[in-house]
C-alpha cells in the first residue's frame, strides 16, 4: 500500500466545523459542532491516517480513516469507523483519486430487515492549509443524501 502525494501533504493538525445533517429531526436539521483532527502516516509510510473527533448532544464522538493504495493500482482503499455511526462496526470503502486530488469512496453497512445501504466520503484538499470530507448517505435505490461536512484549517 502506498498513499497518494496530494493526501500525504495531509500531515498535521487540524480544527474547522463538522456538520451533522440530522434530516429526521425537523427542529435541529443541521448540527454544527467544532471538530479537530489529527493526521499522519503509519504503518511505514504506507496508510495515512486521519484521526477526528466532533460532538453530538453534548457527547465528544471519535473517528478514524485509513487510507491506502495498492502499488499499480488506481484504486483508493479505506478502513473507517466512527463512534457514533457505527458504533462497534467498521466500514471497509473502496473508490478512485480523481484528476483535482480528490478521492472518493463507497462502502456499505447492513441495515436490520432492509437491504445493505451505502456511505459515501468524499476528500478533497482545497489548499495546503484546508480540506473537506464529506459523506452521502446512500439508500438501496442509489438516492443519496448529505450526513457529514466537515471542513478543516490546518493548525
Amino acid at each position: 500500500m502506498s498513499v497518494p502525494a496530494t493526501l500525504e501533504k495531509l500531515v498535521g493538525k487540524w480544527r474547522g466545523l463538522n456538520r451533522l445533517h440530522t434530516t429526521w429531526i425537523e427542529e435541529n436539521p443541521v448540527r454544527e459542532t467544532v471538530s479537530i483532527a489529527v493526521i499522519e502516516l503509519t504503518a511505514r509510510g504506507r496508510f495515512l491516517k486521519i484521526e477526528y473527533d466532533w460532538t453530538y448532544e453534548e457527547a465528544v464522538q471519535e473517528g478514524l480513516i485509513l487510507i491506502g493504495n495498492e502499488k499499480n493500482s488506481e484504486s483508493i482503499k479505506a478502513f473507517w469507523i466512527d463512534s457514533w455511526h457505527l458504533s462497534d462496526k467498521f466500514m471497509v470503502s473502496e473508490g478512485l483519486l480523481d484528476q483535482n486530488g480528490a478521492i472518493s469512496l463507497k462502502g456499505f453497512y447492513a441495515v436490520p430487515d432492509h437491504p445493505d445501504w451505502g456511505w459515501r466520503t468524499i476528500i478533497e484538499t482545497e489548499s495546503d492549509d484546508s480540506f473537506k470530507i464529506i459523506m452521502y448517505n446512500v439508500s438501496p435505490e442509489v438516492e443519496e443524501s448529505l450526513a457529514v461536512e466537515m471542513e478543516l484549517k490546518r493548525q
